[in-house]
């Protein structure tokens, strides 16, 4: 399930600079690009396997470092994951992705005010070819703070760039939601599902749900936590739409 994210938190598996020799060098890039496969393809524990052995080869390799950040980051480790993106920035401060990662990484940690300073920064990267992560992460940074009008503003600005971007997409709806502009939040959640649902994220599903159900619409709400349970067998939220369900139909 946590590939889904792999669009907030971008996968080098490109080749560092080193003063290594060439064939310990050579052994270490092998390592990095071996795990960072297995990074994408969700197999966590060989991935950060890899990349360790990666580390103990050559540690002063900044994309070894961002992509053990991202490897313990999906296995929730963000203290490990900190650690690792702060060496791979120490190695390289111009790296802006490791930098976008570091700004993510604060936000799973609570630490808002610092995560939105970071993603400012990757934001003002003219050269940073993905401009709408650090848009997104700051949306996500004050989505969590309740300050729904900026989040509004910056998820926003991130869709504009990436209008396919699944996580920007669900996160304005549930802003909508929670401003209580249930209507609008209904169709913007909609609109995320049509993003979403291949990456299997029940996210907007679910509050599609919620907000049709606010409307009124207890038909349409009905229907889509329905879908939840039927599409996500396996999803954060199966328990929770069974038991929305049930009680939309008392």
């Amino acid at each position: 399930m946590w590939l889904q994210l792999v669009f907030l938190l971008t996968i080098y598996a490109l080749t560092g600079c080193s003063s290594l020799f060439k064939e310990d060098q050579e052994k270490a890039n092998l390592h990095l690009r071996i795990g960072t496969s297995h990074l994408m393809n969700g197999n966590y524990p060989a991935a950060l396997n890899e990349l360790l052995l990666a580390e103990s080869i050559d540690d002063s390799n900044p994309l070894i470092q961002n992509n053990l950040a991202l490897a313990y980051f999906v296995r929730d480790r963000f203290d490990l994951a900190e650690i690792h993106v702060r060496k791979a920035l120490k190695l390289n401060p111009a790296f802006t992705d490791a930098r976008n990662n570091f700004s993510r990484i604060l936000i799973e940690r609570g630490r808002y005010q610092e995560a939105i300073a970071e993603a400012k920064v990757v934001a003002k990267d003219l050269t940073y070819q993905e401009p709408a992560k650090p848009l997104l992460n700051l949306g996500m940074a004050y989505f969590r703070m309740g300050n729904f009008s900026s989040a509004q503003q910056e998820l926003s600005k991130a869709i504009d760039f990436q209008r396919e971007n699944c996580q920007a997409q669900s996160l304005l709806g549930r802003t909508f939601y929670e401003l209580k502009n249930y209507a609008r939040a209904a169709e913007q959640l909609d609109r995320a599902v049509s993003f979403c649902q291949k990456s299997q994220f029940d996210e907007p599903h679910y509050y599609s749900a919620l907000s049709y159900f606010q409307t009124g619409d207890v038909k349409k709400a009905e229907a889509r936590m329905e879908e939840v349970i039927k599409l996500y067998p396996n999803g954060k939220y199966q328990e929770r739409a069974r038991a929305m369900l049930e009680t939309m139909r008392r």
